[in-house]
């Protein structure tokens, strides 16, 4: 699709802006089922960055085509109430342009549209956006087109994203006091050792005075990252990206995996995270008929720990082999706790898995919560300590030259 700019009249009054279409007739077609005479319509000229336009191109259309995740729940929630309520699709999705917003989800919306508008799948219309319906989304989606159920699917996707983001909402506020403290306190300990102890040392050398050993050390680190910032700086940024280039392999995201699940308190909010959305994501897929071989794929890209999706991979692998599942889980007992295992094969005698990890991930997702609450709890009084732990080295590096220096004048 290309993008056209356009200048119209709508109501008695101009207005201008852009949309995106197969063709300049197809636009104009758009422009006047919205209710705009077009006075003029042409090819947006993109601009020319020689043998780098495709990737600035690139770059440009992922700025612009994006879609926040409130709004994300917002659009999938009032598409699966209106299509519940017997309004056509296209009809739905018109719902959502707005004709005074020119980017970000509008663009999506309006692409969107139009690809269900010129006879494809409401599913391959949202697969072009792979970086906002991502494949748990768009297996579900194309599950409920398929079995004529896709309000009831996307009234189910609605819900999954609304708790996933109430969960990361949480875990962000349990990061954010901790993070406010530490770099507050960075930042006056370098305000302190930069600008407060070397007047203090010129004063001491001035008296003819010794600087105690604390003061002098803290006043080499300063000196030396204020003589040596660049050298500072390319080292900084020379371990991070080695840091990063490391867990981005395979060998390193296994071993920070394996580490992070053994960590006190994160390790059990990291577990807690993974087997929720695992049992949630897999009652959706068994409630709107997935391909299991299907879903356990999407399940192992989807997962934030390799760990658990490794093992997401296994599990698949017995499953073709004939295994049930609680059976193919079982075998994963280090990472999925025995009482999955145990409500899952009772689940398979009465056929009722799906309604049954629904009920697994709601358990999970109340017990994280409950984790996250009594870490905030904690974290208060540690972060306490430590700022004034923090608070008490500055001082003394500060007090005891001035102690030194006023004690012997006396």
């Amino acid at each position: 699709m290309s993008e056209f700019e356009y200048t119209g009249v709508s109501r008695d009054q101009y207005q201008s802006g852009s949309l995106f279409a197969g063709s300049e007739s197809e636009a104009e077609m758009i422009l006047l089922e919205q209710g705009v005479s077009v006075v003029s319509l042409s090819l947006k000229r993109q601009m020319s960055f020689g043998i780098f336009g495709s990737y600035f191109s690139r770059i440009s259309r992922e700025m612009n085509e994006k879609m926040s995740p409130q709004e994300k729940v917002l659009f999938t929630s009032q598409l699966s109430s209106m299509v519940k309520a017997g309004l056509p699709l296209i009809d739905a999705l018109g719902t959502f342009v707005d004709e005074k917003r020119k980017g970000g989800s509008a663009i999506v919306i309006n692409k969107i549209m139009l690809e269900v508008q010129s006879g494809g799948k409401l599913s391959d219309a949202l697969s072009r956006f792979p970086k906002i319906f991502n494949a748990t989304y768009l297996a579900i989606v194309r599950a409920g087109e398929n079995s004529g159920t896709l309000d009831d699917s996307l009234g189910y996707l609605a819900e999954l994203l609304r708790r996933e983001n109430a969960l990361l909402a949480r875990v962000r506020s349990a990061l954010i006091y901790p993070t406010v403290v530490v770099a507050a306190m960075i930042s006056v300990m370098i305000f302190i050792s930069v600008s407060i102890i070397p007047k203090i040392i010129t004063f001491a050398e001035s008296s003819g005075q010794k600087l105690p050993g604390y003061t002098l050390f803290l006043v080499s680190i300063a000196s030396f990252g204020t003589r040596y910032w660049y050298l500072v700086l390319a080292v900084t940024i020379g371990v991070l990206l080695a840091i990063i280039f490391f867990l981005r392999s395979r060998k390193g995201s296994r071993w920070f995996g394996k580490i992070s699940l053994k960590l006190p308190l994160a390790g059990l909010v990291i577990a807690r995270y993974n087997q929720a959305r695992f049992a949630r994501v897999l009652a959706g897929f068994y409630n709107y008929g997935v391909n299991i071989v299907i879903s356990f794929d999407i399940l192992s890209a989807s997962l934030g720990n390799p760990l658990y999706s490794d093992a997401c991979v296994r599990i698949k692998d017995r499953l073709t082999l004939g295994t049930s599942l609680a059976e193919a889980i079982a075998v994963e007992s280090d990472l999925f706790p025995s009482i999955m295992t145990k409500l899952i094969k009772g689940a398979e005698k009465t056929g009722v898995i799906g309604n049954t990890l629904d009920k697994l991930a709601l358990y999970y997702e109340d017990e994280l919560e409950n984790i996250l609450g009594n870490i905030l709890t904690l974290i208060e009084p540690v972060m306490v300590f430590i700022l004034g732990f923090g608070v008490l080295g500055l001082a003394l590096a500060v007090i005891l030259p001035i102690y030194k220096i006023t004690s012997t004048l006396k």
